[in-house]
C-alpha cells in the first residue's frame, strides 16, 4: 500500500491497463494536532470517501465494491453529522464539505478510468485514503488539543479501520477467485 503505484487490476480480475498510480501519502497525522487541522483534514477524508463512493455506485460492476461504496457513504455520512455535533458543542463551526487539491485530482482521475478498471481503481484509492484517514485519527485521538474532539476521533477511529479491513478483504476475495 506504500509503494507509489499500486495496482489493484489484477487482484480484482480486470485488465492490468486499468492500474491507478496512487498519489503519495500524506502524514495526516503529524500534520493535525490542532482542532481545526483536524477538522479541515477530516472534512476532506469524509468529502472524498462520499463523493468517490458515489461515483463507485453509478459504474462499479463488482457486487461487492458497489456494498462497500454503499457503506462508505452511510458511515462517512454519520462521521461527518457527528463531527458538526461535536464542533457546535464547542462554540465552533463545520466547514463546508470540500475536496483539496490532492483528492480533488484523486477524483477526476477516478471519473476519467475506463470502465473495465474502475472496480480496481476504486479500491486503491480506498485502500490510500483508509491509511492516511487511520493516520489521521489515531494521531489526533492520541495527541490532539481539543478532548472533545480527540474523543470523536477515538470513537470513529474503529470504523475506518474496520473499512481498511473490508478494502483488503474484498481485494483478497476478488484474488483468492482467480
Amino acid at each position: 500500500m506504500k509503494a507509489a503505484a499500486l495496482c489493484l487490476a489484477a487482484v480484482l480480475g480486470l485488465s492490468t491497463a486499468a492500474c491507478v498510480t496512487a498519489p503519495p501519502p500524506v502524514a495526516p497525522a503529524a500534520m493535525a494536532n490542532n482542532a481545526m487541522d483536524f477538522v479541515q483534514m477530516a472534512t476532506v477524508s469524509n468529502a472524498f470517501e462520499i463523493e468517490t463512493s458515489q461515483l463507485a455506485l453509478q459504474r462499479a460492476s463488482n457486487p461487492q465494491v458497489r456494498r462497500f461504496a454503499n457503506r462508505m457513504i452511510a458511515d462517512h455520512t454519520r462521521a461527518t453529522r457527528q463531527m458538526a455535533m461535536v464542533l457546535r458543542r464547542n462554540g465552533m463551526q463545520a466547514p463546508p464539505p470540500s475536496l483539496d487539491a490532492r483528492h480533488a485530482a484523486m477524483l477526476e482521475q477516478l471519473r476519467a478510468t475506463p470502465a473495465d478498471g474502475f472496480d480496481a481503481a476504486y479500491m486503491t484509492m480506498q485502500a490510500q485514503a483508509h491509511e492516511d484517514a487511520v493516520a489521521l485519527f489515531s494521531g489526533y485521538a492520541s495527541n490532539g488539543d481539543d478532548p472533545a474532539l480527540r474523543n470523536f476521533a477515538a470513537r470513529t477511529l474503529p470504523t475506518l479501520q474496520a473499512h481498511a479491513r473490508m478494502v483488503e478483504q474484498i481485494t483478497g476475495e476478488a484474488h483468492a477467485g482467480m
